[in-house]
Order: structure tokens, then sequence, then C-alpha cells
């Protein structure tokens, strides 16, 4: 088995296990006495803890190498820090514009969020979702498909991304974010380029939930008309171009194209490995019946 299917295998697995406990975890007795965030909290423990840690006793991998745990420096932690921040109107666009079509689940969660208290749920959603699907996704999936070629690599890792939320609604930003977080790492050499964006992306959400009430959420967004809310993203997007666009010199400045450690077939070709995979085509199906039937059919 090559190395890119191995790590789709693995993937699919995950899937596997993720769904199951995610399932298995709803009608468990402790959960109905759970707040949201704290069972968010208690999920994302249970979901990705064994299945990182199997994974590195089942592959015999360099977990530094592997994770690339590697410091970022001052210049770095400053431009990706100014990016999570500015990338929000962006992501806020894409979100509002895929509610549209299907329901977004933060939104429906809010009231629960919000009972539950500001730590545990900035705990929950934004700091551990951030370490665990990163090292998921940037460290074990971006690493294993290095046979594919950089950028096929960092296209199949967001695509899986995207998957693994499990919902249609999600699927396209988190799609986009990931691979533009695949990138990051990929010239920084850092899990943690991709660590500090997701983590401050996702808290902007939490501090913006806990600054208002449900209350006033909800009467504000059913009294706003849908196209004056699509306007007033699209007009804050666009000045955020500007400042994105001189972030992305300035991060492709301080951290040049590394050097691509290349292994040649009998040709003297790069080799390189196929992406599409039983696997992968059985990841396609569960995102299908799990993710996009469910709203289809409701």
């Amino acid at each position: 088995m090559t190395e890119t299917r191995r790590t789709s295998f693995f993937a699919l697995l995950f899937f596997i296990y993720f769904i199951g406990v995610s399932f298995l975890m709803a009608y468990l007795p402790l959960a109905s006495r759970l707040s949201d965030s704290a069972y968010m909290l208690l999920s994302q423990l249970i979901c990705f803890v064994p299945p990182l840690l199997v994974y590195f006793k089942w592959s015999k991998k360099n977990v530094k190498e592997t994770l690339r745990l590697n410091p970022l420096g001052w210049k770095n932690l400053l431009l990706l820090l100014s990016f999570g921040i500015s990338i929000q109107p962006l992501m806020s666009l894409l979100s509002y514009l895929t509610a549209l079509f299907f329901p977004n689940p933060v939104e429906q969660s809010v009231g629960g969020i919000q009972s539950s208290g500001f730590l545990v749920s900035f705990v929950a959603v934004a700091v551990l979702p951030a370490v665990f699907e990163e090292c998921f996704s940037r460290g074990i999936l971006l690493s294993g498909y290095h046979f594919l070629g950089k950028y096929k690599a960092q296209f199949a890792c967001a695509l899986l991304f995207g998957l693994l939320h499990l919902n249609p609604q999600q699927f396209p930003y988190a799609f986009i974010v990931g691979f533009i977080f695949a990138f990051l790492v990929e010239r920084t050499n850092s899990i943690f380029a991709s660590i500090l964006p997701h983590m401050i992306i996702n808290g902007t959400t939490i501090f913006s939930i806990f600054a208002t009430s449900s209350e006033t959420m909800t009467t504000a967004a059913a009294e706003l008309p849908q196209g004056s809310v699509l306007a007033s993203l699209l007009v804050v997007s666009l000045l955020s171009l500007p400042w994105l666009a001189a972030l992305l010199y300035l991060f492709l400045k301080a951290n040049p194209p590394r050097e691509e450690l290349l292994l040649l077939d009998e040709n003297g070709s790069p080799y390189r490995e196929r992406f599409l995979s039983p696997a992968i085509i059985t990841i396609f199906a569960i995102f299908i019946v799990f993710g996009l039937l469910p709203y289809v059919m409701a």
C-alpha cells in the first residue's frame, strides 16, 4: 500500500470512528446533563485524542516532524495574527451565502453556548478544534500526502477537512480556509501557522456570541433584509482585500518557497502517487449519507 493510500485509509477509519463516537455520545445519559460547550469539549477529546495516539503508535512516525512542531518566529506570529483577524469578513460572507441554502449549526446553538460560560465555550469551540483539527488535517494528512506533490497535497487535505465537518453549510468555507491553512503550514513548516488563525476565527465567533444576547441576534437577523446584509458583507469583504493582499505579500517575502525533496521514479521524473482510491470514494459516500441527505430530505 502506498503512503497516499495508507493516509486515505486512516482518514476513512477516522471518519467512521468520528461518526460512531458522535452517535454513541448523543445517547449517553451524561450528554443530557452537560451544557452544549461542555459536551463539545468532551466530544473533541474523545473523537481526536485516541485516533491521534493510535496513528503515531501504528505508523511509528516522528511526532515532531509529522506535525511540524516548529516555532514560527515573531514576524510570522504578527502576520498570522493580522491574517486571522482580517479574513473574518470573507469568512462571514461565505458563511452567509451557504446559510441561504442550508441551516447554520453555529446560529442554532447560540443559546446553548451562551449558557455554558465564556471560558468553557472558548476552549471547546476555539482552542481544542484549532489544535486537534490542525494536527489531523495539516499535520497527519498534509504530511501523508506529500507524494501527491505540494499543491495537490494541500488540495487533498483541504478537501477532507471540508468533508470532515459533515455539513454542506460549512463545507465551502472550510475547504477554502483549509487550503489556505495548508499553504501557510507548507511555507512556514510549522503547524502553528494554521492553529493560530484557526483559533482566532473560531474565537471571534465566541466573542461575538457573548457580546450579544441570543434574543438580540435573532431579532436583528429577522429585521434586516437579506439584500442589506449581503450588501454590507460584500462591501466589508471588498474593503478587506487590499489589506489581505498586503499581508500575503509580506508573508511570501518572509517565507520564500522551501526546496522540495523529490523522490525520482525509474524515468527520472518526480515520483507521484494517485489521490483517488476506494477509501476516498467511501469518504465522499459518508459525507453524502450523513452530511448532505439529512438536509436535503428534511
